[in-house]
């Protein structure tokens, strides 16, 4: 697999070819600025800066103009988080190893800070999950699901049909051998409750970024409001506020829910908020 990235070189532009397969980038620059690639005699430079045209001039013939092709070696820190095929995640003494498939499954196949916050935070207050029944809704790769299980909760965790292979086949991977009670289930928040069934009363539910795509929040404020449906089911959420639209919907469950901050990570800029139905 081929990705290619373009960058604004001396002559034109450098086109950065990266083989997914050799764990290499190949880089050639080309010519942008001429905008004839005829003999040196009728090369057409006006489009180009004085400096330009200096460094043409000097040029000796056009095997000097022909495009220069390098391997350059692979260098994991330059790739993005989101689009790394395997990610580890050390946390409450276990490491977990996530496969990702941004190219595939987009946003439900790969792990957001908003997941691992979460996870740290239920590290920190075990006592919120432990021996109870915990849904997770918006699992992605299960990864907070997960720590939730390994911590000593029976959980549930959900994604939309599409998702549900990936996020099986990486809680099989993680848990293997392990004593953990966790299983994956579909839900869609577009069509639940009428199509998915009913789901066993939950003690906690929790949802990692799960607010981010304005198109959803009615259909996901019907979700948690049938699934929380007494006071006592306890609903932790963590975001990071990136627009207005974030703060509208918490707005909307601020309706019916009350509604807590209860950690702000400052590094990764993510909230946690504590949800309880009113009275």
């Amino acid at each position: 697999m081929l990705e290619i990235y373009l960058v604004r070189a001396l002559f034109g532009t450098l086109v950065l070819t990266y083989d997914v397969f050799n764990k290499g980038y190949a880089s050639k620059v080309e010519d942008t600025c001429l905008n004839n690639l005829g003999s040196d005699i009728n090369r057409d430079t006006s489009g180009c800066s004085q400096l330009d045209k200096t460094r043409l001039s000097a040029c000796d013939g056009p095997a000097s103009m022909t495009s220069s092709l390098a391997l350059v070696p692979y260098d994991e820190s330059k790739v993005l988080p989101h689009e790394k095929s395997v990610r580890e995640f050390a946390l409450g003494g276990h490491v977990f190893t996530i496969k990702q498939d941004w190219h595939t499954l987009g946003v439900a196949a790969v792990v957001w800070d908003s997941a691992v916050v979460l996870a740290e935070y239920l590290i920190q207050n075990r006592n919120l999950i432990q021996g109870k029944n915990v849904l997770e809704l918006g699992a992605g790769t299960g990864l907070t699901g997960m720590v939730a299980a390994s911590l000593g909760a029976c959980v549930t965790v959900t994604e939309r049909a599409e998702a549900m292979e990936h996020l099986r086949s990486t809680i099989e991977h993680n848990t293997a051998g392990k004593s953990w009670e966790i299983s994956a289930k579909e839900l869609d928040w577009r069509t639940y409750p009428s199509e998915d069934g009913n789901f066993p009363e939950q003690d906690v539910i929790i949802g990692a970024d799960i607010i981010y795509i304005e198109e959803t929040f009615e259909d996901l404020l019907r979700t948690i409001s049938s699934l929380a449906k007494t006071e006592r089911i306890h609903i932790l959420l963590s975001c990071k506020i990136r627009y207005d639209r974030d703060l509208r919907f918490l707005s909307l469950l601020r309706e019916n829910f009350g509604v807590t901050e209860v950690l702000f990570d400052e590094k990764r800029d993510i909230k946690v908020f504590s949800v309880l139905r009113s009275s």
